[in-house]
Order: C-alpha cells, then structure tokens, then sequence
C-alpha cells in the first residue's frame, strides 16, 4: 500500500505539472531556424526572378516570372508550416486523453532521440533482451506509453538518451528526476549517445563521461552502469542548418567531414556489453533492490 501511495503522489504531480508527452514542442528550436532561413531564402530567390523577369518582358521574362513565383510561394508555405506545426502537435496531445493500459515488461528500454539513433540503439537493446529471454520494449519517454509503465512488473531497466550542446534532452532529464525511486529500486543502465564518445580527442571522451554521470546524479538517480556510445553522422538525412553545424561538430571530435554520406559510429559489440550486464543483475537476483 505505501509503495502504490507513493506511486500515485508522483503520477499526480507528473499531470499536475506536465507530462514529457505535454510539455515537448514538437519541433525543436534548431529545426524551426532552419525552416525560417529555407524560407525566407526561398521568398528572397523568387522575389529576385519575378524582379528580373519583369525587366526581361515577355517570353524568358514571363518563365522568370512564373518560377519567382512558385519559390515565393514555397517559402510561405514553409515559414507556413514552421510556425503551425508546434501548435498542431499540442493540439493533438490535447485531444489524446484516453485512459492507457499499463504497459508490462521485464526491461523497458527508455530513451529520448533528436535524430532518430537513439532510437534505433533503445530498440537494439529491447532485442537483446527479448533474445535472452526477457520480454523487454523501446519506449520514448516524450510518449504517454512512458508513465504507463507497470513498474511492480519492471525487473531492470535502461534510459538512453543524446547529448547536444553539452546537455541531454530535457525530456530525458525530467524523466529521470520523475521516476528516480522507480530506477533505483531495480538494477538499472544509462547509455548517453554523442560524438564525443567517438572522438580521437581525450579530453572530450573524458567530457562526455563527465556529463553523462551528471544527469543521472542531478535527477537523484544512481544508475548501476553508466555507458558512453557513439551515435550516428546522418548527413545525408539532415537539413542543411543542421548539416553544416554537425559536420563543424564533427570536424572538432575528429570524426568523418564528408557531408555526401552517412556514418554508422555506433559500437554496437560495446552496446551488447549494457544487456549482458543488466541481464547478468536479473539473473544473480538484483530485480528488486532495498530503498
């Protein structure tokens, strides 16, 4: 009984102040700029072609014209989108306030992605799992499925999460400091994603450690592994903003700067040694710790 107080204490306080689910944008910062500047790039491009071929008259003029005014149009609509696309976005968490089940699983793999790796790492980690034996499930913690875990069920669990601008996602953080009881309970794993941990450069491996044991600490959670692994360079994926900023990144940790093509930097054998040593604590009987 006072465990599922506690529980219900800390779901209050989860609506009372906004899931992760609520409270993310929908677009971050980064990918509104750059839709602005493709616009405003856009508008400006055909601004120019309608300008010249009113100069130029009829024939090549009137072509002039009519591709100024397709581009002027499509930077509208971009800026359109930019700007209406966060909105929609809350709109549709709004209108979701249907009851979910709670989800049950031995190891919930948790993360938060900006590019879509982290991703594809939770999801390499929850077949990992499934493949020793356990039932286990990639769960993004900015989606309701994330406080509708059956955490009594919960043997273990892992969060993964990205490093950008020498922070991990806030929806990560927030996540974490919710539901630091609950991991602390179980043997758990943090696997922080970023460049550095790729990078030739000592001093920022060492940074990327350092930062990823300071997210855990500050949510008040005590991970019993702590892991750094490499992301992915998708430049071929990115917008150009995020392109040029990535490739400045990349060029600083030492990593590939040939935007033509993508980069699996991912140590996928040193993944494997996160689900063999959280499996390893479920089998010696570590599901459930002493608070």
């Amino acid at each position: 009984m006072p465990r599922m107080q506690s529980r219900s204490r800390r779901a209050s306080r989860v609506e009372e102040h906004g899931t992760p689910l609520a409270r993310s944008s929908g677009m971050s910062l980064l990918r509104i700029v750059e839709s602005c500047s493709e616009a405003i790039l856009r508008i400006v491009i055909g601004a120019g072609l309608v300008w010249i071929g009113a100069a130029e008259g009829r024939g090549y003029g009137v072509f002039l014209d009519g591709v100024g005014v397709i581009f002027v149009v499509a930077g509208l609509a971009e800026a359109w989108f930019a700007f209406s696309e966060p909105h929609k976005s809350r709109r549709r968490r709004a209108v979701s306030v249907m009851p979910l089940a709670l989800i049950s699983c031995d190891v919930p793999v948790f993360y938060a992605t900006t590019d879509g790796q982290t991703r594809r790492i939770a999801d390499r980690l929850a077949t990992l799992f499934r493949e020793m034996g356990f039932t286990s499930r990639a769960i993004d913690v900015a989606s309701a499925d994330a406080n509708h875990v059956d955490w009594p069920r919960v043997r273990a669990a892992v969060l993964s999460a990205s490093l950008h601008a020498g922070r991990h996602q806030r929806s990560a953080e927030r996540f974490a400091r919710a539901h630091a009881h609950d991991l602390n309970e179980r043997p758990s794993a943090f696997v922080s994603v970023s460049l550095s941990a790729a990078s030739s450069a000592t001093k920022e491996r060492d940074a990327a450690t350092d930062l990823a044991k300071q997210m855990p600490a500050n949510a008040g959670w005590h991970p019993d592994h702590i892991m750094c692994i490499a992301g992915r360079l998708a430049y071929t994926k990115y917008r150009w903003l995020t392109r040029l900023v990535m490739k400045r990144i990349a060029r600083k940790e030492g990593a590939p700067t040939d935007t033509s093509r993508d980069y699996e930097l991912t140590n996928w054998d040193k993944l494997a040694d996160v689900a063999d040593l959280v499996g390893r604590a479920i089998g010696a009987g570590g599901s459930h710790r002493a608070a």
